[in-house]
């Protein structure tokens, strides 16, 4: 009598593992793998917005994969969707930098956000309710009445970064999101916070604020460009200035 050949799975999970029929099917493997993906790739994309990860410097793949707890799959996954997204730079055979921006790109970048910003405000304006604008409010206040310190720096990056994605998410427009969420992880990333000291613009997050709060879509996006046109004329102004001659 011919004795039915083993299933190498089952034998390659070892003796304790369950019979074939009672495994979950690949599905969920896939599922799991997509999920740790996601996480590896939001935690590199946070490193390279808080500036852990600078700009030009080289992507140090297997300490990067010690650090996270990782495989080199999802890593190198992770690394290549941040490339696409413009964060990285593939360089072939040498891995992946991330990237810099020219001083033209920067007055580039500005130039969108001073399109795409006041447009998520005003349609926030239309769909935000009475108690977030006023919570919103109290945390920009509290802002202003802290010292100029490295904390209060990073406390205020942090919190910028929310305030405008939650407009972008207010918006009710998801190309508008899609459309804003590259451009603003490139301006964290690259600035760290804003070309202007931090504590000049906290009254124009206020502005915005009090726009959302009486659900002004005018009043909201006119005070969101006054409060990017400075760091474009800042950036615009820094690109004027002449390159020293190269040495030689």
């Amino acid at each position: 009598m011919k004795h039915p050949k083993p299933n190498p799975g089952i034998l390659a999970r070892g003796a304790d593992a369950a019979p074939a029929a009672s495994m979950p099917d690949d599905g969920l493997a896939a599922i799991r793998h997509e999920n740790l993906d996601e996480k590896v790739y939001g935690r590199i994309r946070t490193m390279i917005a808080d500036g852990v990860l600078a700009p030009g410097q080289r992507v140090a793949q297997e300490a990067l994969a010690v650090r996270l707890g990782v495989s080199r799959t999802p890593l190198v996954n992770a690394l290549k969707r941040l490339a696409q997204e413009g964060l990285l730079r593939a360089i072939p055979r040498r891995g992946f930098r991330v990237r810099e921006l020219s001083p033209l790109e920067l007055v580039q970048l500005f130039e969108l956000r001073e399109r795409l910003e006041p447009l998520a405000a005003e349609l926030a304006a239309t769909r935000i309710a009475p108690d977030e604008a006023d919570r919103m409010a109290g945390e920009w206040r509290a802002m202003a009445s802290l010292p100029d310190t490295p904390e209060a720096h990073q406390t205020y990056v942090e919190r910028d970064r929310a305030f405008h994605r939650r407009l972008a998410e207010l918006s009710g427009n998801p190309f508008l999101r899609a459309a804003m969420d590259p451009v603003s992880m490139l301006a964290a990333a690259y600035l760290h916070g804003t070309p202007r000291p931090w504590e000049d613009t906290v009254p124009d997050h206020l502005a915005v604020i009090e726009g959302l709060r009486r659900g002004d879509p005018a009043a909201s996006g006119a005070a969101m460009r006054r409060h990017i046109a400075p760091s474009l004329a800042a950036l615009r102004q820094a690109l004027q200035q002449p390159t020293p001659p190269n040495a030689g």
